[in-house]
């Protein structure tokens, strides 16, 4: 008759065997790589990006000065980057509040219905240096419009503080579907 195992032998055993067939532990510089942004990564396309936001800003603001757009409401010029397909945009801005070093933000995107993705990655450029800022997730809601919450440094917190729904935005916008390449 064999004695009976306790369930501290058990437990040993089985994680024995786990390490055992385990992959090994990737390198530091694996995953140094695993954490840099998209941007630092496709640097050349992001650059790229960056061009034509600046270049659809100088085209909404001659189309502002012929338009009769409430003058309150401030457009984000946005571009949406799928793996081959680049569509611009711009994010109309329907809640916006940084508190306690929180930025909450909702938009909705003026694109069309099949640009419309569940869940994009949303890479916020700064507007006077074009450099990025952050990426966070902006999620979709029932009704289509965005929203996200993302803590920022103290820096861009106590400028964009001050900041109403109503002023000009700070930022451009890159969104990318979550988990894409490129």
């Amino acid at each position: 008759m064999k004695s009976p195992i306790t369930v501290q032998e058990l437990l040993r055993w089985r994680l024995a065997r786990a390490e055992a067939e385990a992959p090994p532990a990737p390198r530091a510089a694996r995953l140094l790589e695993l954490v840099r942004p998209w941007w630092e990564i496709y640097s050349e396309r992001f650059q790229k990006l960056v061009a034509r936001l600046g270049e659809m800003e100088v085209a909404y603001g001659h189309a502002m000065a012929e338009s009769r757009r409430v003058a309150s409401e401030h457009l984000v010029p946005a571009m949406i980057v799928h793996t081959a397909i680049e569509t611009e945009t711009s994010a109309r801005v329907l809640y916006f509040s940084v508190r306690d070093g929180q930025l909450r933000l909702r938009f909705q995107l003026t694109a069309s219905e099949e640009c419309a993705t569940p869940t994009y990655e949303a890479t916020f450029i700064c507007r006077t240096s074009s450099q990025p800022l952050f990426s966070t997730t902006a999620s979709c809601s029932s009704n289509g419009e965005y929203s996200l919450a993302e803590n920022l440094s103290e820096e861009i917190a106590r400028k964009w503080g001050i900041l109403r729904v109503t002023d000009e935005m700070p930022f451009r916008l890159i969104l990318r579907p979550l988990g894409s390449e490129g």
